[in-house]
């Protein structure tokens, strides 16, 4: 889990990125997660995205292939890549114009892409 956690740290910070959690599909503890917005509050966004992640993993039948999707609410997006391996990193975005929405992509494929955990 370093591993991914070093590759995470490495890509921040991101602008507009509000909080992440990296967590297995089924599991009812984080990994890891952190808020970085002052607005939100650490302890229910991070039930928010165990929700995402877990009504998320519902939705794809097929276990055992990577999935990436996205949940657009009115002021934050919520986005999701979840591994073969059940391991789902979980980002919540601004729903705003200045985030870097590119960086947010690479960094939710680069996570889907790594080989060892």
């Amino acid at each position: 889990m370093n591993l991914v956690l070093n590759f995470i740290s490495s890509r921040l910070p991101l602008h507009g990125l509000a909080a992440f959690s990296l967590r297995y599909a089924n599991a009812s503890a984080p990994i890891a997660s952190e808020c970085f917005s002052k607005s939100l509050y650490p302890n229910s966004t991070e039930d928010m995205l165990a929700r995402v992640v877990s009504e998320g993993s519902m939705l794809f039948p097929a276990k055992g292939t990577p999935a990436n999707y996205c949940w657009t609410f009115e002021a934050h997006q919520a986005y999701v890549a979840a591994r073969p391996d059940g391991i789902c990193l979980a980002l919540l975005v601004e729903n705003n114009t200045g985030i870097q929405l590119g960086r947010i992509r690479e960094l939710l494929q680069g996570f889907l892409e790594m080989k060892e955990l």
